[in-house]
């Protein structure tokens, strides 16, 4: 594969790490139809799939100094693109039932809840204990919790192995436990 000024893929992405807007270009439309085209598989919806190939290169761009060189880069592409897809299609999952829901019960979206003040507390409170977490054990928990990725692509990504990536997933969700027990004794 060759790109305008760089003989291989990781050449690109050693240059892309550096931060060559160029070859970020050069590797956008060598790869946006592929993207396009699978993003379109997923979600049936064209100005969707175009929102998810834009996101998933914003998210190389904000992620490039991780960048591995050796990492196949294709399938990084589309394992960020499958997991937007796959995170957009569980949220509006949740809107369809939560609009059941009210529908069912006669209380209008608007109306905040007894049960809506304690998910937002409840949030407020997993927001603040994982903001104490180690950065490094921050890093995997978001990730893996609030990014759905897995802790395999967590390992490749931060460049460590799997079990690593599983232990601070597991000290992790033992202090967020841990906390939730302290808060509810409170």
């Amino acid at each position: 594969m060759k790109l305008k000024g760089v003989n291989c893929l990781p050449d690109a992405i050693a240059a892309l790490r550096a931060g060559d807007i160029a070859v970020f270009e050069n590797l956008y439309d060598l790869f946006e139809p592929r993207l396009f085209a699978f993003a379109m598989h997923l979600l049936g919806h064209k100005e969707e799939a175009e929102e998810i190939v834009q996101e998933v290169f914003l998210k190389v761009w904000e992620g490039r100094s991780q960048l591995n060189p050796e990492q196949n880069f294709g399938g990084y592409l589309f394992s960020i693109a499958k997991n937007i897809a796959y995170n957009r299609a569980r949220h509006r999952a949740y809107e369809v039932a939560f609009a059941q829901y009210f529908k069912v019960t006669g209380t209008g979206a608007g109306c905040f809840t007894e049960e809506t003040i304690a998910y937002r507390d409840l949030e407020r409170l997993l927001q603040e204990t994982y903001a104490t977490l180690p950065p490094v054990r921050r890093q995997v928990f978001v990730l893996s919790r609030l990014e759905g990725k897995s802790n395999g692509e967590i390992a490749q990504l931060l460049s460590t192995s799997t079990s690593n990536i599983e232990n601070h997933l597991h000290k992790a969700l033992k202090a967020i436990r841990e906390k939730l027990r302290i808060s509810n004794a409170l």
